[in-house]
């Protein structure tokens, strides 16, 4: 949405602000007139946009002088917090990971309620060796914020964003595939003045396609303040100047863009490849009973959040087997296992590496 402001014109700012509210409030999934904002024991603040879920997690917070925070010899990661909004107040739960975010050592440290007269500080981090944390709900000022300018790797590929509501708090991307093939994956930055640029790279579920031909992918994400509240001081929210797909995959393994960004993408497929075939290996045994199957799978680890889902969605069915004889859907075991086999096969079938 572009707004033009001169002198002649008779529409006051207050009232494009408003304008933009009303007509973003019918689809945004993004609250731009609250923050969820987290204060660190070190004085830092950071503070992004409310959903109605989500969360945020850092490798960067402060650990209590002198205290152990190893767990079971595994080294503590990272900090999570993830909330779910609740009227007018959020529910966080604040965990600890230690390792990688693909295996199963995360702890749940606490779950808080707040509201914007209510901060939360959650003091039980510090029998795990880290300094307290405060979450608040803070209040987002209304600004001026346009739409920044679109750049593509690919001229078959078109970006576009637009603020989605009356400040430059979050945005909505558009990303639309004009190719008469399917396109992969892409790598996302936003561009902030002189900030380290926002970055993601979205791909297809399960190796899918992630935009058919002729198709669109659209997301919102915040532009979030780190250092300071924007409650307090409305310059903390920078402005998004350019969005970019800096670097992109087709269907048939043609890269475009920054070969850096595919070369990481092959690494994950190449261990997610590993994962697979040993699942397959796995459910193919011949004379495994459900016991020793879900044994077997238990022990592998996933490589990152997509095949750890799968790897618990089959120990959740196997001991479902084990206690009813029978799968979520009703199957029996010999029928299941056919089909997660062939589920299997085929989503190794689509993986693609870059061509050299």
């Amino acid at each position: 949405m572009k707004w033009n402001i001169c002198r002649k014109s008779t529409v006051s700012l207050a009232a494009l602000l408003m304008l933009s509210t009303v007509l973003w409030a019918q689809t945004a999934t993004t609250d731009t007139s609250r923050g969820i904002s987290i204060r660190y024991a070190d004085g830092k603040i950071s503070t992004r946009p409310l959903r109605r879920t989500g969360g945020m997690w850092t490798p960067y917070f402060p650990r209590i002088s002198g205290a152990e925070t190893a767990r079971d010899g595994v080294p503590l990661k990272s900090l999570d917090v993830r909330h779910v909004v609740e009227g007018d107040e959020l529910v966080a739960t604040v965990s600890l990971v230690y390792g990688s975010f693909a295996g199963n050592n995360r702890v749940t440290v606490a779950r808080v309620r707040v509201a914007a007269d209510r901060p939360v500080e959650v003091k039980e981090l510090s029998s795990y060796g880290v300094e307290p944390i405060t979450i608040s709900l803070v209040s987002i000022p209304a600004t001026y914020a346009f739409e920044p300018r679109g750049v593509s790797a690919s001229p078959y590929v078109d970006i576009r964003a637009v603020p989605v509501g009356p400040n430059s708090s979050a945005y909505r991307v558009t990303v639309t595939n004009r190719a008469p093939f399917p396109l992969m994956w892409f790598k996302f930055e936003a561009h902030r003045n002189q900030k380290e640029p926002i970055s993601s790279r979205p791909r297809g579920q399960r190796n899918f396609p992630l935009i058919m031909p002729n198709g669109e992918h659209t997301f919102e994400f915040p532009a979030g303040a780190t250092g300071q509240s924007p409650g307090d001081d409305p310059g903390a929210w920078q402005p998004v100047e350019r969005v970019e797909v800096s670097a992109l995959m087709w269907q048939d393994g043609t890269v475009e863009g920054n070969r850096a960004d595919a070369d990481q993408q092959e690494t994950l497929d190449r261990l997610r490849m590993i994962h697979l075939r040993t699942l397959l290996n796995i459910l193919r045994g011949s004379s495994q009973s459900v016991a020793t199957l879900r044994e077997e799978i238990g022990r592998i680890s996933a490589p990152d959040d997509e095949t750890k889902q799968l790897k618990n969605g089959f120990i959740k069915e196997l001991d479902r087997f084990a206690s009813q004889q029978a799968s979520s859907e009703g199957l029996d075991f010999t029928t299941w296992r056919s089909r997660t086999i062939a589920d299997l096969e085929q989503w190794l079938a689509r993986i693609v590496f870059p061509k050299s």
